[in-house]
């Protein structure tokens, strides 16, 4: 994918997902077709009931600050998808022909790029975009989209029609 374009409307829910879930962190995906948004689908955040499997995703520095958290401070710091709400959303995906163009989570007091731990976890999905809002500045959120893979996170282009 070489650009991302989510409508105005898409990006004010993606903003009040954020705002509303802050000070944790929220998370979706979101589809469409020839790189242009359509549908975005609110996902649970689920790392703080999920347990042993986080830690597979995150690095054992990670883990080990994780585990000394309570659950909402984990929901703070890191995002994982819950499977129901995931296999509903792309059921829905098929029966509207669209594509899972990308996923989304927010930075509720970081900025919107890829922190050590989202390019260990997304690497696995080289073929999304990734898109990441911050509410560092609530005020002024920011969004931005990447492309992770081979640990490495490149910019791709993200308009806003």
């Amino acid at each position: 994918m070489l650009a991302l374009t989510i409508p105005q409307q898409i990006l004010d829910d993606m903003i009040a997902h954020a705002r509303a879930l802050a000070p944790h962190e929220c998370c979706g995906l979101l589809a469409g077709t020839e790189g242009v948004v359509t549908h975005q689908y609110r996902i649970t955040n689920i790392v703080a009931n999920q347990g042993a499997g986080v830690a597979e995703l995150f690095d054992p520095a990670k883990v080990a600050s994780l585990a000394r958290l309570s659950p909402d401070e984990q929901a703070d710091i890191a995002f994982w998808m819950d499977a129901k709400d995931m296999f509903a959303a792309q059921k829905d995906m098929r029966a509207k022909g669209t594509a899972m163009l990308a996923s989304y989570h927010s930075h509720p007091i970081s900025p919107a790029r890829p922190s050590p731990t989202d390019i260990t976890a997304l690497a696995m999905y080289p073929d999304l975009a990734h898109v990441i809002l911050s509410l560092e500045n609530p005020t002024h959120p920011v969004v931005n989209a990447f492309r992770i893979a081979d640990g490495t996170a490149t910019p791709i282009p993200c308009r806003i029609a």
